[in-house]
């Protein structure tokens, strides 16, 4: 199971006793599918009978998927579907629900507060998942197997080694600000970069940004 493929589904206990599957918003649906076949392999039937709650995150609402998913966890791991839970994005859900009815369905608009950023007090370690709809400041380095993902910029007064997302919802104006820019993967709206293999040369810096130029993501040092 290489990297990218384990962070399919987030699984995370609840003290209810349920158990909450996050799904990630940038795989294809059929790779969530096989990563649930092979963890249902490899758990020895921990999750028999468990009460799911599905926690779409970032990731659009597909009726399709949903039922796929359901059918999958009921099927072979005999668990219950409880709760779905839509994250931040219902465009996608408004549209089938509109189908549903035979009638247009709109939001109305309403006048909200500049939204705060969310701000982490600590270094985020391995195995942490930050996802925020606004910008993430993190004081602290965001070290290897982290992940930031945020709908605006991410902001890190640290040293950035782990995987950053900005702009998940699709804007490509958003930036990366670190102190020093070292990641696994830097993502900014639908791009993705890697970092190069090779050491980079020290130098003297205060802090580096990546965005978006020439419709590729470039790391500048100031």
């Amino acid at each position: 199971m290489n990297k990218e493929f384990s962070h399919a589904v987030q699984i995370r206990a609840q003290r209810d006793g349920q158990f909450v599957f996050i799904l990630d918003p940038s795989l294809p649906f059929q790779m969530i599918l096989r990563y649930l076949e092979k963890r249902w392999e490899e758990s020895n039937r921990f999750f028999k009978s468990a009460k799911i709650v599905i926690d779409l995150g970032l990731r659009p609402f597909r009726f399709d998927e949903i039922i796929a998913l359901r059918d999958l966890l009921k099927n072979q791991w005999h668990a219950n579907v409880t709760e779905l839970r839509l994250g931040h994005r219902f465009d996608s859900f408004f549209e089938w629900a509109s189908k549903q009815i035979g009638i247009p369905i709109h939001q109305i608009p309403f006048q909200e507060k500049e939204p705060e950023p969310v701000i982490i007090k600590q270094t985020c370690r391995s195995g942490t998942r930050i996802e925020t709809p606004q910008d993430c400041v993190v004081l602290g380095d965001v070290n290897p197997g982290a992940e930031i993902i945020a709908g605006r910029d991410i902001i890190v007064f640290g040293v950035l080694r782990g995987i950053a997302h900005a702009g998940a919802y699709g804007n490509r104006d958003s930036k990366i600000w670190a102190l020093s820019i070292e990641p696994s993967q830097l993502r900014i709206a639908d791009l993705v970069a890697m970092p190069p293999r090779e050491d980079k040369p020290p130098q003297t810096k205060r802090y580096e940004i990546a965005e978006i130029k020439d419709d590729r993501i470039q790391v500048t040092s100031f």
